[in-house]
Formats: C-alpha cells, sequence, structure tokens
C-alpha cells in the first residue's frame, strides 16, 4: 500500500491539479478523520460542524445552520434531530414563530465539545503538517475568501 500511495503522490506532484481536486481530497480525508474519531464519542462526523455552530450560537435556528454550513434544510433538520434524540441539544419553539426552533446544547451536547476541538485541533495539526503558524494563518484568510467568493458568485448567480 505504501508503493501505491509514494507512486501517487509522485503522480500528484507531476499534475496540473486544479483547485476543486485539491479541495475535495482534503474534504473527503477530513470526513474520514472526522468518522472515525467521532466513532469513539458515540457521534457521527457529520453531527461535529453542527455541533460547534450550536456551541458557538446558542439559541441559534435550524434555517440559520443551513444557511451557514451552505447544507439544506431537510439535511440539517436531520441532523439536529439525531442530535436531539441523543440529548445533546434541545430545541425550543419560538415565541412569536411556532414554525421556527431556537437550538442550544444539552449538559451532555457542552461536554462532548472540548473532545470535538480535541479533534479538530489534531486534523488542523495533521494537515498543515510542515507549516508554520504565519502560514497556517494566511492558509485561513485565504480559504475565508474563497469561501466567501464562492458564496457571494452561487448567491448571484453569475
Amino acid at each position: 500500500m505504501e508503493d501505491i500511495d509514494l507512486h501517487l503522490r509522485n503522480k500528484m506532484g507531476d499534475l496540473d491539479i486544479q483547485l476543486e481536486i485539491f479541495l475535495s481530497i482534503i474534504c473527503r480525508n477530513h470526513l474520514v478523520f472526522t468518522n472515525r474519531k467521532a466513532k469513539r464519542l458515540n457521534i457521527k462526523g457529520r453531527h461535529i460542524p453542527c455541533l460547534m455552530l450550536i456551541s458557538n450560537c446558542q439559541g441559534i435556528t435550524q434555517d440559520e445552520i443551513a444557511y451557514i454550513h451552505q447544507i439544506d434544510k431537510g439535511f440539517i433538520a436531520r441532523i439536529v434531530k439525531e442530535l436531539e434524540d441523543d440529548e445533546f441539544l434541545c430545541r425550543t419553539v419560538d415565541s412569536e414563530n411556532r414554525r421556527k426552533y431556537h437550538i442550544s446544547l444539552t449538559e451532555k451536547g457542552e461536554d462532548i465539545i472540548p473532545k470535538i476541538k480535541d479533534i479538530d485541533e489534531e486534523w488542523k495539526e495533521v494537515v498543515c503538517e510542515g507549516l508554520n503558524e504565519d502560514e497556517i494563518s494566511k492558509l485561513m484568510e485565504f480559504m475565508k475568501l474563497l469561501a466567501e467568493n464562492s458564496i457571494e458568485k452561487i448567491r448571484n448567480r453569475t
């Protein structure tokens, strides 16, 4: 297997790979990594971004989660339901709009956040190996700009 990995790395170095391929590789490997780690916490990798966002924005709505993550509202509703069933979060009906729910972490949800942060930090160390703090900071700036540009382009349908 190592021979194949080395061969593929050499091939990748020779190719003019498009940005989306690099992003896809990173995203897929991040998913594999977080799924493996999340299993140990009895959650799924797809729960992690949602839990982290709720942790930072207690009382956020499902629609806001979908908007921020640029994910289908139905998918977010399923994740929220799974997390609610597992008692990681609770939903509270909005006093002015009974179809709107505010989402907060339960004590169990709060307890898992430091472990999730450890997973995120471990991934960052893995993926940013060989970069110094200044390079990581610049990378984050560039990635944020790429994300903002892509969102803006899609929203304006241009």
